[in-house]
Formats: structure tokens, C-alpha cells, sequence
């Protein structure tokens, strides 16, 4: 398939900086980034980076900070609320 894209004057420089500095041909990046955006939101699927996320051991649980700096305050329908 074959379609023109308009392209803002800036985005245009951006786009010929890229292609002297990878060497590419326009139509390469362009497909690429097509590609690239079609396939991320048509994606039902979770990333693997979050499959193979691994946290910092030394890091405290999450659980741990959910009580964590809740005070005490009045309630706007009288009482005391935490």
C-alpha cells in the first residue's frame, strides 16, 4: 500500500537528522514506526519487561507501605476517621 503523510517542518528535519545518523531510508523509519505503533496498541497482552521485572531486594514490600503515613482526622460528619 502507498499513501503520502503530511509532515510538520520540524518533525521533517527530525526525521532527515535520523536518516543520516542510521543511515536509513525515510520509508524504512517511517514503516518501522508504523509497525511499532500498530503492533503496541493492537497488543491484548502484557509487555514482557513487566513478565521479567525484578525488584530491588532490598526494597520493603509494597503491602508494607499501604498504612504508612495515614493519620488520623476528623470526619466532616463528626467522629474520628483513620
Amino acid at each position: 500500500m502507498s499513501f503520502h503523510v503530511y509532515l510538520e517542518p520540524e518533525l521533517e528535519s527530525k526525521l532527515q537528522s535520523l536518516c543520516k545518523k542510521t543511515g536509513k531510508k525515510r520509508n524504512a523509519i517511517v514503516r518501522e514506526a508504523i509497525r511499532e505503533y500498530v503492533d503496541s496498541h493492537l497488543s491484548s497482552e502484557w509487555p514482557a519487561a513487566v513478565f521479567d521485572f525484578i525488584p530491588d531486594k532490598d526494597l520493603p514490600p509494597f503491602e508494607n507501605a499501604r498504612n504508612e503515613g495515614l493519620i488520623e482526622r476528623d470526619d466532616i460528619f463528626g467522629g474520628a476517621n483513620k
